[in-house]
Formats: C-alpha cells, structure tokens, sequence
C-alpha cells in the first residue's frame, strides 16, 4: 500500500543516503569505466524513462561541462526507435547510458542489447547489482539503498542521478577534461558531491513547512488550482519534469514540465489565467531570465511559486509564494538540492485532497 506517510520518510532520508552512497558509488563506477574508451569517445547518451530519463536531463550539464562531450538524454522508445540511426561507424564513439532503478525495465533491456549488438559500448546505472539491465550492458553502476517501502520515486531518483553525476566526474578524469586535471581535481569533485548531504539536510528542513503551506494554498478555494507547470532550464528543466511527476503520482493532479522560456512563448497565453506558475531556479546561468519571467508572469494574473535560493531577491520579491532551495558548490550539482521538495510538495496535497499515491487516473 502506498502512503504520504512513506514519500515523507523517504525525503528525509535524503541527506543520509548521499553521505552512504557517494564513496562506494564513486569506486563502482570507476571500476565500470575501466574497458570504456574514454579518450576515443565523442559523445554520451543517457537513455531512461520515468525519473530515470528526468535524472539524465538534470545531468546533462556535468557531462557537457566535465567531460568535453556532447551529451543528450533521451527517452527510452526515442533512443530505440531514433537513436541508433545514422552510420556505423561512429557507434564505438559513443557511450550508452541506460538508467534505470529497478534494473528490470524490458524495454530498455531490449534497447541496451540492440544497442550493444550495434557496437555502442553500453553501460546501466541501476538500484541493485546484479540486474538483467547490467547483464545486458555489461557493465553496471549499481546505486542499492536497500529500500524496503514502497513509494513513487524519491531516494531511487537521487541514487540514479548521484551514480551520473560521479560517472561524469569519473569520465572526466579519463578524458584529462577536468579542471585542474589529475586526480586530485577528481577527488575534490567527488568530495564537493559528498558535501551536498548538508545542503540536501537544509533544503529537507527548510522546505517541508513553505511545501505544506503552499498546499493548502493550492487548495484553499474548494478545489485544487491546477494544472501545475514546473518551469525550468539548464539542468531545473530535468528538475522540473521530475517535480511534475510527483505532484502527478502522488496527489493526482494535472502538472507538467516546460522550458522557461518556452513556456514565455505558448503557456502563458493558456487558460485559466490564475493557474500556478512553478519556477524552479536554482543558482547559475538561469536565474536573470527566470526572475524576469516571474516578474512579468503576475501582470497576467499567474500564481507564481519561486523555488530557488532564500537570498534570491529578483525571483522572490515578486513571488505569490516561495518554496527554498539551499545552493550547492556549483551549477552540476544543483540537482541534488532541487528535487528535494517535490516529494514534500507532492506528499502535502495528497494529504490535503485525501488521496493515495497512484490513485489517480482510473483502473489500469
């Protein structure tokens, strides 16, 4: 049985599973990167669906900035059905990410052996050892919490995306790509990935009231104010597909994800002009056009929630509410503090609506 209850536990576990994690993870996946031709590679692809596809779009800025290649994320059918197309050989040029928690998915199961039968070199990030995604890879990162409750994704989604964002720290060092170069410019990576456990604490212990404030103010009218866009760009454009999920799993309600400034473009022109606005904007490249947007949004009667830093005045200031993010050592890493609240967010309005994760939708 699914509960709020579990969503809860699970977010606050958070900050203890990277301090777990980032060690034996980090030693994984230089051990699975051991017979992957680093130097030779010229592109990575990072393939999943769900959260898992979510974890490789907020990855994709460390593997652009860490390793010197161009890294795309694609959903599993996509890759499958797209990915592989074009000529031969430039498929042992790249590298085949396949995450998925479970480690079980048969779609992408079958996408990674069709792949690897292609010449791509193919590597799984998964939740346990051992899994028929790993066999069928070859090479596996196993992220394993030992989960025992059951629960829309919330600590198997930050184990996928810590595995990629050590692998792209670790590719990086195969590359020489790294700043500084050498090892010791690897380890202080790693460790500046370790010592995002106290930002994800503060981020847990400061966003849980804003989350159940901003619940009840979503739902204060008789009815939920909906549907939900989580806008975002740069690496809080996987963030908020992610945040989008889990409003979707747990509470039900429409919500989706869109590029910030896309968003700009189409949904601002959409009914009912009161719909909530979420605009995720975590420190770096994104946050001038974010506040600009958000300052601009309520002239056309948008809510607009502001995730993002507490000294992010710009955004905040002209916010109808604000949800705090706690910032990391830099941009690639801000994911970690990000998804953070969507599991608190997505827990308090199903406890206000008095629904169930995975309840919604009707009968499968």
């Amino acid at each position: 049985m699914y509960a709020t209850g579990t969503m809860l536990r699970q977010s606050a576990a958070l900050a203890a599973d990277i301090e777990g994690l980032t060690g034996p993870v980090a030693s994984r996946v230089g051990e699975a990167l051991a017979t992957v031709p680093g130097e030779a590679l010229r592109r990575v692809v990072l393939v999943g669906s769900g959260d898992s596809h979510h974890a490789g779009r907020a990855a994709q800025l460390a593997f652009l900035r860490l390793t010197g290649l161009p890294c795309e994320a694609l959903g599993t059918q996509q890759f499958l059905d797209y990915g592989m197309l074009g000529p031969a050989s430039p498929h042992a040029a790249t590298l085949v990410v396949a995450v998925s928690a479970s480690g079980s998915s048969p779609r992408l199961v079958t996408t990674v052996r069709r792949a690897r039968a292609h010449g791509f070199p193919t590597l799984a990030v998964t939740g346990r050892a051992g899994s028929a995604l790993g066999e069928a890879a070859g090479r596996e990162v196993a992220a394993a919490l030992g989960l025992t409750e059951r629960s829309p994704g919330i600590r198997t989604y930050q184990a996928s995306l810590l595995a990629l964002l050590l692998l792209a720290v670790r590719l990086g060092g195969v590359r020489h790509a790294l700043p500084g170069g050498g090892p010791a410019a690897e380890d202080a990576l790693v460790a500046e990935i370790a010592a995002t456990a106290d930002a994800v604490r503060a981020t847990a212990d400061a966003a849980d009231g804003p989350c159940r404030e901003l619940a009840a103010r979503l739902t204060e009218a008789g009815r939920p104010w909906a549907p939900l866009v989580f806008a975002g760009t740069g690496p809080a454009g996987g963030t908020a597909m992610y945040a989008a999920a889990k409003v979707v799993e747990a509470a039900g309600l429409p919500a989706y994800a869109q590029d910030l400034e896309e968003y700009w473009h189409i949904e601002r022109f959409a009914d009912p002009a009161d719909a909530p606005l979420v605009v995720l904007a975590p420190p770096g490249l994104g946050p001038p056009r974010a506040a600009e947007l958000a300052a601009a949004a309520p002239g056309r009667g948008r809510r607009v929630i502001a995730v993002t830093g507490p000294d992010d005045t710009a955004l905040t200031g002209t916010a109808w509410h604000t949800v705090p993010v706690t910032g990391t050592a830099r941009e690639e890493w801000s994911p970690l503090t990000g998804h953070v609240f969507a599991g608190l967010l997505g827990a308090r309005l199903a406890d206000r609506l008095d629904r169930t994760p995975f309840s919604g939708g009707g009968p499968d």
